[in-house]
């Protein structure tokens, strides 16, 4: 937080965030690894921001999802095409998910 100037203002407060010693789990892995509703993510191989293979590590943890892996779009493809959101979608369709194949017209 010292080297980057925009977030010097909120030193503090991380600080004293990180000396508080009683956080809650950030997720239940039980509950995630049990998941039975198909689920679909994006992992970006050369993200800049998220590494390829902590993705990865996540996604082995999450019951029924099934991932795709692209160098095609960037950190925030989802947001620059709607080609990316529309893989998605039919990941999640091909498997039964609880989405109607038709809620979605193609644009």
């Amino acid at each position: 937080l010292d080297d980057i100037r925009s977030l010097q203002p909120f030193k503090a407060g991380a600080e004293a965030l990180a000396r508080h010693a009683e956080h809650s789990p950030l997720y239940d892995l039980p509950r995630l690894a049990a998941n039975d509703i198909p689920v679909a993510a994006v992992i970006y191989h050369d993200d800049m921001y998220v590494d390829a293979g902590l993705s990865l590590e996540t996604a082995a943890k999450v019951g029924n999802l099934e991932y795709w892996i692209t160098n095609e779009f960037e950190h925030d493809g989802i947001r620059q095409s709607s080609a990316v959101f529309k893989r998605l979608l039919a990941m999640v369709v091909e498997r039964g998910g609880p989405i109607r194949p038709d809620a979605y017209a193609p644009s």
